[in-house]
């Protein structure tokens, strides 16, 4: 089980990591459009002053989602010699991930708890 579970871990990391670095690039871009506007450009609802706090925005949680990915990867690794923290780890990289970029880390986050969840079942426990 642990295989799978290692296997869901490192598929997800590295998806993870994958949609992570996208936001954090448009993020970045929203950042800098926001100075090829024009000044007296006459564009409604005050887009140049919004556009670099949702880029500041999309970077940040761009950001967060990548340090997850980055420990769930990690505990991924680490799941076949050390099981229940191995597990955690990915859980909380699932759900984590979740709160940061919502739709964006459905498949790295679903990957994520199903192999926390496996992680954490023991061939004793079902066996009962």
């Amino acid at each position: 089980m642990r295989n799978n579970a290692m296997i869901l871990g490192i598929i997800g990391g590295i998806l993870g990591m994958i949609i992570s670095a996208l936001v954090i690039i448009a993020g970045v871009a929203m950042r800098f459009a926001s100075t090829m506007v024009p000044s007296k450009a006459n564009i409604p609802l005050d887009l140049q002053g919004l556009l670099p706090v949702f880029g500041n925005m999309a970077a940040g949680r761009g950001i967060g989602a990548l340090i997850f990915s980055i420990i769930g990867l990690i505990a991924a690794i680490v799941v076949k010699k050390k099981g229940q923290m191995g597990g955690i780890l990915m859980l909380i990289s699932g759900i984590v991930g979740f709160v940061f970029l919502l739709v964006g880390f459905i498949v790295p986050g679903i990957l994520f708890i199903l192999g926390g969840i496996l992680a954490l079942v023991n061939k004793d426990t079902v066996a009962k």
